[in-house]
């Protein structure tokens, strides 16, 4: 096991120095059993997090070894995610966030329907602050959280995700996501079509619309 080390560099940032994240990602993949996959990746995050310092830690995004670190606490919370353990993704997603400031893989919107699922709208409504009004996110998750407070949809929210965007609502709605070879394409692109980041975002949060399939019918008949 090799040795984890985290220090500060002179542009303020910290990196991560051992633990081979990046071999440990890459063994995970190849993996035949999801659930053994999981384990490793859920072990070398415990590993990283014990060797973080008990202060403001900010990673370098632009450090290949700290990248694979951040990305291994990325995939553990997905893992946790896509089998309803909602409380354990959010907690390892919070800590990535309170590490990567410019929030380089968009935690802060999963971190949101997290949230929402948990119905912590105290912290959601923090969340909401970093999430631009004019972005499609933000009325899915106008949409999500009134639904789970109340039952019934937010038919401002309803309208311009119809309207403004709707590669999303159709992508949220649809019956088949399929990840093509037209799909993975877009997604490799500099800049990839807003179906196609749609479909992004239905990926990493599938596990939870599956949980509630009952949001996504009323709003598809609202």
């Amino acid at each position: 096991m090799r040795k984890i080390i985290v220090r500060p560099t002179s542009s303020g940032l910290w990196q991560v120095e051992g633990g081979g994240f990046g071999d440990l990602m890459r063994r995970a993949r190849e993996c035949e059993q999801w659930a053994q996959a999981a384990d490793m990746r859920f072990e070398g995050v415990q590993r990283l997090l014990d060797a973080i310092p008990d202060e403001d830690v900010l990673l370098d995004w632009n450090d290949r070894d700290t990248r694979a670190a951040m990305e291994l606490i990325y995939a553990s919370a997905s893992d946790h995610l896509s089998v309803g353990e909602v409380e354990v993704a959010a907690a390892l997603w919070e800590n990535l966030l309170a590490m990567d400031e410019e929030d380089h893989m968009s935690v802060n919107i999963l971190l949101a329907i997290c949230y929402v699922e948990l119905e912590d709208y105290d912290c959601l409504e923090e969340s909401m602050f970093d999430i631009s009004p004019k972005s499609p996110e933000y009325h899915l998750l106008s949409l999500w959280a009134e639904y789970r407070r109340t039952g019934g949809v937010d038919r401002d929210a309803l309208r311009t995700l119809r309207t403004r965007h709707k590669e999303w609502f159709a992508e949220l709605t649809a019956a088949e996501h399929p990840a093509d070879e037209a799909y993975l394409a877009d997604s490799r692109s500099e800049r990839p079509s807003p179906r196609t980041e749609a479909r992004e975002l239905w990926f990493a949060t599938s596990s939870v619309w599956e949980r509630n399939s009952d949001f996504l019918e009323t709003i598809s008949k609202a």
